[in-house]
């Protein structure tokens, strides 16, 4: 009775007193990346009982850099108090992935073929020792030790010796085949041994001793408990990348193939992971400064304020304490400062395929996003002062809803690889010029033609210089082109100095976008042409007054 009493008495305890830890892995599962950061999400899986007990999982670099994570528990599950664990775990394959504990389940089984492989290579070199052995005490037996004995045993010696040494000699030829073949065989297991131990070093399985983090849960009845961990991580960018593909004609356009380039920093392999892209910069200040009071002061009272608050007037003091006075009182990580932002408007691409990011960043996993087509005008620009050649330039406007964002491109002209140039941030609706390379069959060429008062630097001491130059547009192709050229001509801000400029023919418009004194020639060139432009300037100036100014 007092048996059964007891036995009733432990099955009523309080479910607390059998709590218990579980551990599992939490590999990262998703990831959504911006220009600088991301924000991952690990996914810890593990068979619970009911009751009251712990989950624990390991705590990888960056988890806790920016505040402690977010834990989101399946639906169902209390849970309580979460606690970090520091150097809990010694014995790293405890908390292995199933990848990374498959991974080394392939090491030890290389490293066992490797002994056994091993051992028989020993076997055969015993062998051989005694084949060597038998053939050396054979070779021994000289014929003095034979001269007691009578004919007919000497010959069945001389043939007993004679077959021992056979055998032997074929005894060793065979062990030494035997060991060659069996250093092949060696070298074949210890590659294999080295490809595993790379696989396994692929996976970045943790090393002991490992900080755990804990999580407290009540579950009312045994089932599979999943919980995501989102934090926030600085160790990973993505950047656009681009072919551009110009199609020439009356009705051109530009295929824009949109590309992403996507790298990670953490030292751990993200594997199959769910990934977004995200022009979002999580980094960038969401509090407002506060502005501080900007009091002017003059004269001796502004340094008798300073000097009754017992600071003296040092700039670089005053420097330092508006600097401190202008920080807001936030306190947050200095992160790298993020390459992209789009005022009200976070652009993001859900891939639909899982990815393997590599855990040092390498060149970067390069992921095709998208294609888009823009009607495009095809105009020719001339430098002829710096340029050997025209331009060949494509007008566009961005009719997507969204912007196409600042990076890096590969170029191409009817399809042939042109070179590499950056595109600039051109936001939805808006117009932009790209470059599609230079055109060899329309070549320019600048001339200084005179200068007056023999100086031909920088900076001139006589009153008056007058300068003539020229520059000319060829076309050497076989059809017909139509261009602009574009040229800097002179101009004054002082009124000291007067500028007179001559151009023959004259500039067909001036202040090309808004820049001061740049001439445009829109000029037609019929198949050999050649069209030339002859630029006259004076500069007057004051005696005693030097001139800054080269053509």
């Amino acid at each position: 009775m007092k048996t059964l009493l007891w036995a009733t008495a432990l099955t009523t305890l309080p479910v607390a007193l059998m709590a218990a830890d579980f551990q599992a892995a939490a590999p990262v599962t998703g990831a959504t990346v911006y220009p600088q950061g991301a924000t991952v999400t690990r996914t810890v899986r593990a068979e619970v009982p009911a009751g009251a007990h712990r989950l624990l999982f390991p705590v990888r670099q960056g988890m806790m850099n920016y505040g402690p994570p977010r834990i989101l528990a399946s639906g169902g599950i209390a849970l309580g108090a979460t606690q970090l664990l520091t150097g809990y775990v010694t014995d790293a394959e405890t908390v292995y992935s199933p990848a990374q504990a498959e991974g080394r389940a392939r090491v030890e089984a290389a490293e066992d073929a490797v002994t056994a492989k091993a051992d028989e290579i020993a076997s055969a070199q015993v062998a051989l020792d005694a084949a060597n052995a038998r053939l050396e005490f054979l070779g021994s037996v000289k014929g003095g030790a034979l001269d007691a004995i009578d004919p007919e045993a000497l010959r069945a010696a001389a043939g007993l010796i004679g077959s021992e040494t056979a055998a032997a000699q074929l005894e060793k030829q065979q062990t030494q085949e035997a060991l060659r073949g069996l250093a092949e065989e060696m070298a074949d297991l210890k590659t294999a041994l080295a490809q595993a131990q790379s696989d396994l070093a692929r996976l970045t399985p943790p090393a002991g001793p490992i900080d755990m983090l804990a999580v407290s849960l009540e579950l009312d009845a045994p089932q599979e408990v999943v919980l995501e961990v989102v934090y926030l991580d600085g160790a990973a960018a993505w950047r656009p990348d681009y072919d551009l593909r110009l199609t020439r004609g009356e009705d051109a356009s530009v295929a824009i193939d949109r590309k992403a380039v996507v790298q990670q920093y953490t030292g751990e392999l993200w594997d199959g992971i769910e990934l977004v892209l995200s022009t979002a910069d999580p980094f960038a200040g969401i509090v407002p400064t506060e502005p501080v009071p900007n009091l002017a002061q003059m004269g001796a009272a502004a340094y008798k304020g300073r000097a009754s608050a017992g600071a003296s007037y040092d700039t670089a003091s005053v420097a330092r304490e508006s600097e401190v006075m202008e920080e807001p009182m936030v306190e947050v990580a200095t992160p790298i400062v993020a390459g992209l932002k789009v005022e009200g408007l976070a652009v993001t691409y859900d891939y639909p395929r899982r990815v393997t990011l590599a855990p040092d960043g390498g060149e970067g996993l390069q992921l095709a996003l998208d294609t888009v087509t823009l009607e495009a005008e095809e105009k020719i620009i001339a430098s002829p002062r710096t340029d050997q050649t025209a331009f060949l330039l494509a007008e566009l406007r961005n009719t997507l809803p969204e912007p196409i964002l600042p990076g890096e491109a590969s170029v191409y002209r009817d399809g042939v690889f042109v070179g590499r140039n950056s595109v600039p941030l051109i936001p939805a609706g808006a117009e932009e010029k790209l470059s599609f390379g230079p055109l060899e069959a329309v070549r320019l060429e600048w001339k200084l033609l005179n200068n007056d008062t023999g100086d031909k630097g920088i900076v001139s001491r006589s009153n008056t210089r007058e300068q003539a130059m020229e520059f000319t547009v060829e076309n050497l192709s076989d059809e017909a082109v139509e261009l602009t050229a574009l040229y800097a001509l002179p101009y004054s801000e002082q009124e000291d100095l007067e500028v007179d400029v001559t151009a023959r023919p004259s500039p067909t418009r001036e202040d090309w976008e808004k820049k001061r004194g740049v001439g445009e020639w829109d000029m037609s060139l019929a198949p050999g042409e050649k069209k030339l432009v002859r630029i006259d300037v004076t500069l007057d100036w004051p005696s005693g007054s030097d001139l800054f100014w080269y053509p």
